[in-house]
């Protein structure tokens, strides 16, 4: 057959790229295979021509030195690639074998505070352990076995005929193929057993909203003796009552009166520690932006901390006692009669 004819068969051009290839093949493979289309000869022959097509497209790929293999009308075996190019799956995965455990997931909500200065927390995880004495079955050993109804023994449960027969683990028997009802003793049947794990946490200072720790192999436990998941801590940060972050710069808004404004002076600003004092020049006005260097939030080692950035608000006040009405009245008796020599001038 000559290698046109290949990318006829399987339905793409002679420049199609091998993702393109691949694809097809497995469409048509899904579709012809003998297993899917009982007593039909002319899909088992289409299924024989894709399958020596997509061979030699293969083997002339990757230069392989092996022959191209030929398929009898009785003989619809496939190499173990070709196989998991079909399905998507290797041949060992159709058995039953070890898996990871499950990742775990804690959510932990801390001080916006805590998060700036850093801070150590000890969190209480749940975790259920595997079963031991019972090999996670939930029942004893010394008991007697019956063939798990579900998957008839064969610890998977049926998808189709043939090479399709293998699905997912079956959960009845937990991929063993045999049950009994004699419940284990140490577990109860459950197959499990609950333990709550201690973790004593650092929280670095500096740590965003959403960051994560993680402590590997404290998840889940693997099946099959398979290694055991993690558990990932996600950091969740409270706001804070007068700051808000933007990157490691802090912000904040600081209301002085009209008189702290006009004569300026010593203020006090609030810090994450207490508070701290700022020199406001005389005639500051509403929305002037002050910079306090290094007073925001920690960085590494190789970088310079943040900063504190403060807006003053002036602030206007809406009860005024008849002596602070009267040095008012004063000012502004002085504003109009300097306004007024101004425009004589």
């Amino acid at each position: 057959m000559k290698k046109r004819d290949h990318y006829r068969l399987l339905g793409v051009t002679p420049n199609a790229g091998w993702e393109e290839i691949r694809r097809r093949f497995r469409t048509l493979a899904w579709q012809y295979h003998p297993d899917r289309n009982p007593g039909n000869s002319g899909a088992a022959d289409r299924f024989r021509q894709i399958l020596e097509a997509y061979e030699a497209l293969r083997a002339a790929r990757t230069r392989s030195r092996r022959s191209q293999p030929s398929y009898s009308k009785t003989d619809f075996s496939v190499s173990d690639e070709l196989f998991e190019e079909i399905f998507g799956i290797s041949r060992a995965s159709a058995s039953l074998i070890k898996s990871a455990g499950a990742d775990f997931r804690y959510d932990l909500r801390i001080p916006f505070t805590g998060a700036i200065l850093g801070m150590e927390t000890v969190i209480s995880v749940p975790r259920r352990l595997n079963c031991g004495p019972c090999g996670s079955t939930g029942t004893s050993p010394l008991g007697d076995s019956q063939i798990c109804p579900d998957c008839q023994g064969r610890g998977r449960l049926p998808l189709g005929p043939g090479l399709l027969r293998r699905g997912p683990v079956c959960r009845r028997c937990q991929g063993q193929g045999k049950i009994n009802q004699q419940p284990c003793s140490h577990c109860h049947g459950q197959g499990y057993r609950l333990k709550t794990e201690h973790y004593q946490l650092h929280i670095p200072p500096g740590t965003e909203d959403g960051a994560r720790l993680r402590f590997v192999g404290e998840g889940g436990e693997g099946f099959q003796n398979g290694p055991p998941g993690n558990l990932e801590v996600v950091i969740s940060v409270e706001p804070h009552d007068c700051f808000t972050r933007r990157g490691k710069d802090l912000h904040c808004r600081v209301r002085v009166s009209f008189a702290q404004a006009a004569l300026g002076g010593l203020i006090r600003i609030p810090a994450l520690t207490g508070h701290q004092l700022l020199n406001l020049p005389r005639g500051t006005q509403t929305g002037r932006i002050f910079r306090v260097l290094g007073a925001g939030a920690p960085a590494g080692p190789q970088s310079q901390p943040g900063d504190q950035i403060v807006e003053v608000v002036v602030t206007t006040p809406e009860h005024l006692t008849p002596a602070q009405r009267e040095i008012l009245e004063e000012l502004a008796s002085l504003e109009k009669e300097g306004q007024t020599r101004a425009a004589h001038e």
